[in-house]
């Protein structure tokens, strides 16, 4: 396949059309608001424990300082030559003496009140960075992978003994390398990202999955009345959403049921008084008189046999069955045949369709009847269209006018092609029959003339059995 042909694939066409459709649903933004959402709570929260880390580090690693400055404070009131010594010579871990130049300046009050605190005397400590702590390793020449950065800073310790004396020494700290190695980094952030879009397009997915189905249903119910109740689950106000829906399309059914009982019965009502009007009308001695009355009678009574067919059309409780549309479609040119119409089946398409057999049989009739009524003659062919198996009458009459082909499916109007005593009521209760399985029927003319007649049935109802024949 070129680059051009997948490019306007119906594959390719639905996964843009999805693409764009996504971001405007609810599923979209509920799925964009989760995922915004989890994702700036995953590094607000990351962010908060980092700083969490950082203070309580700063706390003990002071904590540690104040315990080596005592630490050497109480060696120098038990030997002060021998700490002196070993501070001179660096012999002690974490502390050593203080270089000549550092002056006791800017000391910070908060350590050094707590130091005098732990001392029992007045005491002074002022905070170095490891750049001034280890001045000296920065006159040496450094190794390519190495610096001074993983030496920690220090605390410069001055006060004055109970003896008199000054004691000056310098405490370590613990290096902080949690500096370099931040919870929140670029990686992390992208992580987070994708794992957010992931949980609130699943989250968005199931929230939504009730709500799917009350519109697969709604636009079910929109095409045929012969629905299924939505099964009722998930949350309090989806139930509750669902089992509205599912009465309010069973009071649309009742209603539905209602206006065909009111409409068989009128049309039973009056079928009484009707005879009784055509016997009268059989006395009229002037016999031109008589057939018009007579005509104009029949007529009355097919318009109530008609009208009463349309409301049943919808009303019809049919069970489903899958059928072979090729056979379907074979049969009815064979019946017309049989009483000497001009009606052939063309092109096959090799599937199975789940439909209401009756139903697709009395559309296929009327379809068939108007086509021999103004063209002559019938053509009967099915084939695949983007998944839907489309179901095709076709005639070589005059056709229609652009703007009559949506006003043919009115009842009871008659259209500017129209001829003969019908009564303008076929392709209405083709379209209803249609509508009891989910199927839509249009009209098309044709480019070398006359009318096409489509019943679209939708993919999910559409089986395939053998190579499609158009």
């Amino acid at each position: 396949m070129t680059s051009s042909a997948a490019k306007h694939s119906p594959r390719w066409r639905r996964l843009l059309r999805f693409l764009r459709d996504y971001p405007r649903s609810l599923a979209g933004r509920l799925a964009l608001v989760l995922a915004l959402g989890m994702a700036a709570s995953a590094i607000l929260a990351l962010e908060a424990s980092d700083r969490l880390q950082r203070a309580n580090f700063r706390k003990e690693q002071a904590a540690a300082a104040f315990r080596s400055a005592t630490d050497i404070a109480e060696r120098f009131d038990r030997d002060p030559l021998g700490t002196k010594t070993a501070l001179d010579e660096n012999l002690v871990l974490g502390a050593h003496p203080v270089k000549s130049d550092w002056r006791m300046s800017g000391a910070n009050p908060e350590l050094s009140r707590e130091l005098t605190s732990r001392l029992g005397f007045p005491a002074q400590i002022k905070t170095f960075d490891n750049r001034t702590c280890f001045a000296q390793f920065q006159r040496n020449r450094y190794a390519a992978g190495m610096n001074i950065d993983a030496l920690p800073d220090c605390w410069f310790v001055r006060y004055v003994d109970k003896a008199g004396t000054e004691r000056r020494y310098v405490v370590d700290l613990w290096p902080d390398r949690s500096f370099y190695q931040h919870n929140v980094g670029h990686p992390y952030v992208v992580l987070i990202i994708i794992a957010g879009a992931l949980l609130g397009l699943l989250a968005a997915s199931l929230a939504m999955a009730p709500l799917r189905r009350m519109e697969k249903s709604a636009r079910a119910f929109s095409l045929e009345v012969d629905f299924e109740p939505i099964p009722v689950k998930g949350p309090s106000e989806v139930r509750a959403a669902l089992e509205t829906f599912n009465i309010a399309q069973e009071r649309v059914r009742e209603v539905i049921r209602e206006r065909t009982q009111i409409l068989a019965s009128v049309t039973h009502d009056l079928q009484t008084p009707l005879t009784r009007l055509r016997l009268r009308l059989e006395q009229v001695e002037d016999e031109v008189l008589r057939d018009r009355l007579v005509a104009d009678l029949a007529v009355t009574q097919q318009l109530v046999r008609d009208g009463l067919d349309l409301a049943r059309s919808s009303e019809i409780r049919e069970p489903w069955a899958v059928i072979d549309i090729d056979s379907v479609l074979s049969s009815a040119a064979e019946d017309a045949a049989e009483f000497g119409h001009r009606v052939v089946f063309t092109t096959g398409c090799g599937v199975q369709a789940r439909v209401k057999p009756n139903a697709l049989g009395r559309a296929l009739g009327n379809l068939v009847d108007n086509a021999q009524k103004y063209g002559g003659s019938a053509e009967l062919s099915c084939w695949r269209d983007n998944g839907d198996l489309v179901i095709c009458v076709a005639d070589r009459g005059p056709g229609l006018p652009d703007y009559e082909l949506e006003q043919a499916f009115q009842p009871f109007r008659r259209l500017s092609s129209s001829k003969g005593s019908g009564t303008g009521i076929g392709l209405a209760i083709a379209q209803a029959q249609a509508k009891t399985f989910g199927a839509i029927l249009t009209l098309r003319n044709r480019k070398n003339g006359g009318l096409s007649a489509e019943i679209r049935i939708p993919v999910k109802s559409v089986r395939t059995t053998g190579q499609a024949g158009r």
